[in-house]
């Protein structure tokens, strides 16, 4: 946790909404059959693999944050700021494709078919 507070709610939000997204996605694996789970995936696996590679960037953030943190100075507040943006970037990331994962997985609107 950094000083500035709207970055800790900032934080808090996005940490809520990852477990959010994470609870209701183990949900519908463990509610769906796998062959369905499986075809849904192939059928949206373009668009998941972009956001997986923008999960991957973030996950570079996520290291540049940790390198930040392993070489200051113990008790420095210097690159706080720039560390909780990079942890926000990478939990944005996750959030996304999160979502996207969950939107490929959820049963379709009945309304479609």
């Amino acid at each position: 946790m950094n000083s500035d507070p709207i970055l800790n709610l900032l934080d808090l939000a996005t940490r809520l909404c990852i477990v959010i997204l994470a609870i209701l996605t183990s949900y519908l694996l463990v509610k769906i059959d796998p062959d369905v789970i499986r075809s849904r995936i192939y059928v949206s696996f373009s668009n998941l693999k972009k956001y997986f590679i923008v999960l991957t960037a973030g996950l570079v953030l996520y290291l540049f944050e940790l390198l930040l943190t392993i070489n200051s100075v113990p008790g420095s507040t210097q690159y706080d700021g720039i560390k909780g943006l990079m942890q926000l970037a990478f939990q944005l990331t996750v959030l996304i494709f999160l979502y996207h994962l969950y939107v490929a997985i959820k049963v379709p609107d009945r309304r479609i078919l």
